[in-house]
C-alpha cells in the first residue's frame, strides 16, 4: 500500500512494516529491509511465517506462535500490542546453505484502519535487541558476581522498551496528522491501485466531487461507470505504461450525483505515476481541482465577448479597443471594410499611418493627452479609405474603468462624417457668396445712386436756365440738348439694368435669324465710335473675316460687342490702343478686343463676369458704370449658345476678350 506520508515511513531510521490481515507483507521501509538482509520487492506480497518461520524455544514453545498471538490481538482488538522482548531465529540463504542467527527483539504492532474505521492492516516497529539482551545475561551474571538485584536489572531493559512505546506513539500521532492533512484537503486526491484501478484512499473533496462515499476498495469502472468514454482510462494507461504524468487543465467530465442525474463539472488534474519496488508503475496517484466555476465563467466571458463582436460588426461605425496603455489589438469588421487593410495589420501603433498627413500630428497630441488625463478622446480627421482615398470621420474614445477607478481599456469609433463636412463645406461657400452678393447688392446700389444722381445735375441746371430765359432761343436749344443726352444715358442704365433681369430670370428670347458677322461687328463700331474717339483711343480693326453667318438676334449679338468696346474705352488710359480682330476656329465664329488698358489681377479676373464686379469698388471712380455690362454680355453669349471669356498678363499690361458663337456650316469657311 502506497500511503500519503510514503516519505517519512520509508526513510525513518526505525525498522517498520505492514501486514495485511492474513500477515501477507503489503509494505517495509528501508532500515526493515537493512534489519532482515531481504529487499522490499522479496517481501511484498509473502507470508510473514513463510520467510521468518521461527524456530523452537529451549523451553518448547514456538517463536512463530509468540509473535502471531500479538499481531492477531491488535488485528482483533484494534488496540496496540507490544512485546517487549522475544527471541526469534532468522534463516539466511548463503553460498555454504543456510545460516541461522538467533536475534532478540522487542516489537510493537500498531492496528491500520481505512476510512470506514475498520482494521484493515498491522504495522510493525521492530527494533533488535540482542546486543541489549546479552549485555542484560552479562550483567546478570556480573550480578551473581557482585550481588546486582534482578529488579534493577529488569528496570533497565523496562525503560529501553518505554523508549520504543514512546517512538511508536508519535510515529502513530504523525500518522494520524498526515491522515487528517489528506482527508481535509481542499482538492481532490485519490491513489489507484493498477491495472483495474482499485481505489486505495481517496479524500473527502474527492467524495464531493463524484457524489460518492464508501468506495475504497472498488475499482473505478465500478465507482464511476459513466466516465466510460470520456478518455480517463485511456489516460491512465498511457501514465502507467509512459511512466509519465499527465496534467490537464479545465477538463470536463460528465458525472453522475446519487440520484443518477448527470452533471458536467470541469476539472484541473494531475495523473502521477506511483513506482512500485520494481520501478513498473503500480499505482496512479489523483491530485486536482475543480474550477467549474472557473471554466463557467470564462465561458460566459467568451459567449460575451462573442456577442460583441458581433454586434459590433453589425453597426455602421468602424469600432477600435486599445489597452491601458493605448496599444491598439482590437478593430470590428467595419474598420477593415472601410480601410481595405488586411486584418490585424492596423494592431499597436500602426494605426497612425492611415491618417491624413496633415492630421496626424494633431490627432496624436490629442489622443496622448487623453491617455495622460483619462480625458475622453475626440477629433476630426481624414482617415484613408480601400481606394486610397481621404474621408473626414470623427474619432471618439472613452476610458473603461475598475472598481478601482484604474483606466484598464480604452473603447472608441470612428464615424464616417465626410458627407457633412462636404456640406459643411458647400454651406460655408454658400454663406461666403451670399455675404459677396449681399456687399455687391449694397455696392451696386451705391453705384446706381451715383450714376443717376450725375445725369440729373445738368438737367436741374438745363431746367433752371430755361426758367431763367425761356424766350432765348440758343439757351432753349442749349438745355434741351443737355435734358436729351442725360436722359438717353440715364435710359441706358435703367434699359442695361431691364436687360440683366430679363436674362437672369430667363425671360429673353432671341429674335435669331441669319446675320452676317461683318454686319454685326459694323454696328457696334459704329454706336460706340463716339466714345471711343472722344478718349484719344485708336480702334484697330484686324484681319476681318467676311460671308462668315450666324445663327443670332443681331440686336443682342450687336449688345455684346458694343459693351465690349465700351468697357474696352472706359479702361483704356487717353491715348490707347483697342483691337478687334476676327476669325473661324473649330465651326466657331471668334472675335478677339485686345486693349492696353489697366488690366486685371487674378482676383479681379475670377469674378469680372459676375454683378456689379468694377475694377474700383468705390463711387468716386472715374470710370463709372454699374458693372452689369460684362455680366450681361456673357448671358448673351450664352443663350447663343458660345462663350465670353477674359484673360490679362496683370494690372497696367492690358486685357483680351473672347467671344465664340457657333457659325453657320455652309458658309463658316468663306474669306475674303
Amino acid at each position: 500500500m502506497t500511503l500519503p506520508f510514503d516519505a517519512l515511513f520509508r526513510h525513518s531510521p526505525n525498522a517498520y512494516m505492514v501486514l495485511d490481515r492474513e500477515l501477507h507483507f503489503l509494505d517495509a521501509n528501508d532500515a526493515y529491509e537493512l534489519l532482515t538482509g531481504l529487499q522490499r520487492d522479496q517481501l511484498i506480497g509473502r507470508h510473514l511465517f513463510d520467510l521468518f518461520p521461527g524456530d523452537v524455544n529451549d523451553d518448547g514453545t514456538s517463536q512463530a506462535a509468540v509473535l502471531r498471538r500479538s499481531l492477531e490481538r491488535a488485528l482483533q482488538t484494534g488496540e496496540r500490542d507490544t512485546l517487549a522482548l522475544v527471541e526469534y531465529t532468522i534463516n539466511t540463504e548463503t553460498v555454504d546453505g543456510t545460516v541461522s542467527d538467533v536475534r532478540f527483539w522487542s516489537a510493537t504492532h500498531t492496528p491500520v484502519r481505512d476510512t470506514a474505521g475498520n482494521v484493515t492492516a498491522v504495522m510493525q516497529h521492530t527494533m533488535d535487541v540482542t546486543e541489549v539482551h546479552r549485555l542484560r545475561e552479562a550483567v546478570r551474571r556480573a550480578r551473581e558476581a557482585t550481588g546486582v538485584t534482578q529488579d534493577q536489572l529488569q528496570t533497565g531493559v523496562l525503560l529501553r522498551a518505554a523508549e520504543v512505546q514512546r517512538d511508536n506513539v508519535r510515529l502513530s500521532a504523525r500518522l494520524s496528522f498526515l491522515d487528517d492533512l489528506f482527508d481535509k484537503a481542499p482538492g481532490f486526491m485519490a491513489v489507484l491501485r493498477a491495472p483495474d484501478y482499485v481505489f486505495e484512499i481517496a479524500n473527502e473533496a474527492y467524495e464531493a466531487l463524484v457524489g460518492r462515499t464508501g468506495f475504497v476498495g472498488l475499482p473505478l469502472r465500478e465507482v464511476l461507470p459513466e466516465i466510460d468514454g470520456q478518455g480517463f482510462y485511456q489516460l491512465l494507461d498511457r501514465v502507467r505504461e509512459t511512466g509519465e504524468p499527465f496534467v490537464g487543465r479545465g477538463v470536463a467530465a460528465t458525472l453522475r450525483d446519487a440520484h443518477g442525474m448527470e452533471r458536467t463539472r470541469f476539472v484541473d488534474f494531475v495523473y502521477q505515476p506511483v513506482p512500485g519496488a520494481d520501478g513498473a508503475v503500480d499505482a496512479v496517484f489523483v491530485q486536482g481541482s475543480d474550477v467549474t466555476d472557473r471554466e463557467t465563467a470564462l465561458a460566459a466571458s467568451r459567449e460575451s465577448e462573442a456577442r460583441f463582436r458581433t454586434i459590433a460588426d453589425l453597426v455602421p461605425q468602424m469600432i477600435w479597443s486599445t489597452r491601458a496603455d493605448g496599444f491598439h489589438d482590437y478593430y470590428n469588421q467595419r474598420w477593415y471594410d472601410f480601410t481595405g487593410v488586411p486584418l490585424g495589420s492596423n494592431d499597436g501603433e500602426t494605426w497612425a499611418g492611415m491618417f491624413h498627413p496633415d492630421d496626424q500630428a494633431g490627432a496624436w497630441s490629442r489622443w496622448r493627452q487623453s491617455l495622460a488625463t483619462g480625458e475622453p478622446y475626440q477629433v476630426e480627421y481624414r482617415l484613408r479609405d480601400r481606394t486610397g482615398a481621404y474621408q473626414w470621420v470623427l474619432g471618439r474614445a472613452l476610458p473603461v474603468r475598475d472598481a478601482g477607478g484604474a483606466i484598464v481599456r480604452w473603447m472608441g469609433t470612428c464615424t464616417e462624417i465626410d458627407d457633412l463636412k462636404r456640406a459643411q463645406e458647400m454651406l460655408e461657400r454658400s454663406e461666403a457668396a451670399l455675404r459677396e452678393a449681399d456687399r455687391q447688392k449694397d455696392q451696386f446700389l451705391a453705384t446706381l445712386a451715383h450714376e443717376l444722381r450725375n445725369p440729373l445735375a445738368p438737367i436741374v441746371t438745363a431746367v433752371q436756365l430755361l426758367r431763367m430765359a425761356p424766350d432765348r432761343e440758343a439757351t432753349v436749344r442749349q438745355a434741351a440738348e443737355i435734358i436729351d443726352r442725360q436722359t438717353v444715358h440715364m435710359r441706358s442704365l435703367v434699359e442695361d439694368l431691364i436687360d440683366v433681369s430679363r436674362v437672369t430670370r430667363g425671360l429673353t428670347a432671341l429674335q435669331r435669324r441669319h446675320v452676317r458677322l461683318s454686319d454685326v461687328i459694323a454696328s457696334a463700331v459704329e454706336q460706340t465710335e463716339s466714345v471711343v474717339h472722344r478718349n484719344g483711343h485708336t480702334l484697330l480693326l484686324g484681319d476681318a473675316v467676311t460671308n462668315v453667318v450666324l445663327d443670332a438676334d443681331p440686336v443682342r449679338l450687336t449688345q455684346v460687342l458694343t459693351n465690349l468696346l465700351t468697357n474696352a474705352a472706359k479702361y483704356t488710359p487717353a491715348g490707347g490702343t483697342i483691337t478687334l480682330s476676327t476669325t473661324v476656329e473649330d465651326g466657331d465664329a471668334v472675335v478677339r478686343l485686345h486693349d492696353t488698358g489697366v488690366g486685371m489681377d487674378a482676383d479681379l479676373l475670377a469674378r469680372v463676369f459676375d454683378l456689379f464686379a468694377q475694377a474700383d469698388a468705390t463711387p468716386e471712380r472715374h470710370y463709372g458704370g454699374l458693372g452689369i455690362g460684362l455680366s450681361l454680355a456673357r448671358s448673351l453669349a450664352q443663350l447663343h449658345g458660345g462663350s465670353l471669356t477674359a484673360s490679362s498678363p496683370g494690372p497696367g499690361l492690358g486685357s483680351t476678350f473672347e467671344l465664340r458663337v457657333p457659325a453657320v456650316p455652309a458658309v463658316a469657311d468663306a474669306r475674303a
